[in-house]
């Protein structure tokens, strides 16, 4: 062979190794970036940043977590007007065990740090296995779950991040992302107040009470007043010596063989009437099943007092004659105002026996 055909040999030997050293060092950083664009920190740093960015609908592509007409804060739209987003973020760590990984990440909001976990799972093998490559996807994360509940009575308008809330006397479940949310209520209710108010949402995986309750105004003040007042006076309105459902009521009747006639109640002091906050336990029976119930308690600071006369007749002595109790009997306001008319409060009373 001659030495100008052996330089030759030789030089395409060179470029064959330069060649195929090339492509396998190219293959090498195509597979190590395979590796870090699927890895489990990765995919959560990509969940962070769409987070951070405002695009929480990308977020939910990303961990699979469907899109729900009732979930009326997981939208672009409405956490564009959400405060205290995320300004940060940083991965803490990963660890692996078997087909589950979970990454750690601290979440930076101007308002604090907070830590959260994500959970991903290796998907089937694939021939991209063989290389490193595995199929690692984010499970669907756990949100902030705000529990929204409006303390009055009736249908009111109210937002939250700018979207209706739809509230309809049902406390609302409500997913959400890390921030601040301004919760705004309107009434044009002559009985009441209602002022919104404002709640934060730290990280992931945690549960907001939020709860906002009416207050009465003096014209609601002075018809539930009233309203137990006329449930005092309905019950002295009995001509029976123990009325029904009445706070008050003698021990006995007439005696065997004796009548009473024209009986009546006198009340002659009325009981000192309290009414509390809203509170946001109380329920009755005429709430509806589901209702996040609710009322102002009215009671008595101290009772009244009644009196019971009659006249009776013993048919078998002929006698006859008035009578009345010995000593006033206390009479006492106990219940609740859960709403209003348009003219008058709507009162409640307890069950008296």
């Amino acid at each position: 062979m001659s030495k100008s055909r052996a330089s030759l040999w030789i030089g395409v030997g060179a470029f064959l190794t330069a060649l195929c050293l090339g492509v396998g060092v190219t293959a090498l950083v195509l597979v190590l970036q395979a590796q870090a664009a699927t890895a489990p920190a990765t995919q959560v740093s990509a969940y962070l940043a769409d987070v951070k960015n405002g695009d929480v609908e990308g977020a939910m592509k990303l961990d699979g977590t469907p899109s729900r007409s009732d979930e009326v804060l997981l939208t672009n739209k409405a956490y564009a007007n959400v405060g205290d987003r995320i300004t940060g973020y940083r991965i803490l760590g990963t660890q692996t065990s078997g087909s589950t990984a979970t990454v750690e990440a601290e979440i930076t909001q101007k308002s604090g740090t907070s830590k959260a976990g994500f959970t991903l799972v290796r998907g089937a093998g694939s021939p991209l296995g063989l290389a490193g490559i595995e199929n690692w996807k984010l499970k669907p994360v756990t949100l902030n779950q705000a529990s929204v509940t409006l303390g009055a009575p009736g249908r009111l308008d109210a937002t939250v991040a700018g979207v209706p809330l739809g509230w309809k006397g049902v406390m609302r479940e409500l997913h959400v992302f890390p921030g601040q949310y301004e919760l705004d209520v309107s009434t044009t209710s002559p009985w009441f107040t209602l002022d919104g108010t404002t709640f934060r949402v730290p990280g992931f995986g945690g549960t907001q009470k939020v709860q906002v309750a009416a207050a009465l105004t003096q014209k609601g003040k002075d018809a539930a007043i009233a309203a137990g007042n006329a449930w005092l006076d309905a019950c002295a309105a009995s001509t029976v010596p123990q009325p029904s459902n009445c706070s008050f009521g003698l021990k006995n009747g007439p005696a065997a063989g004796e009548t009473w006639t024209n009986g009546s109640w006198t009340v002659l002091t009325r009981p000192t009437l309290t009414l509390g906050e809203w509170d946001f336990g109380c329920r009755t029976e005429y709430m509806m099943d589901g209702s996040a119930g609710g009322c102002w308690p009215l009671g008595s600071s101290t009772p009244g007092t009644v009196t019971f006369s009659a006249n009776y007749s013993i048919a078998a002595t002929g006698e006859s004659g008035n009578l009345t109790t010995d000593s006033p009997l206390d009479a006492k306001v106990e219940g609740s105002v859960v709403g209003f008319t348009d003219t008058t409060a709507i009162f409640d009373s307890v069950g008296w026996k």
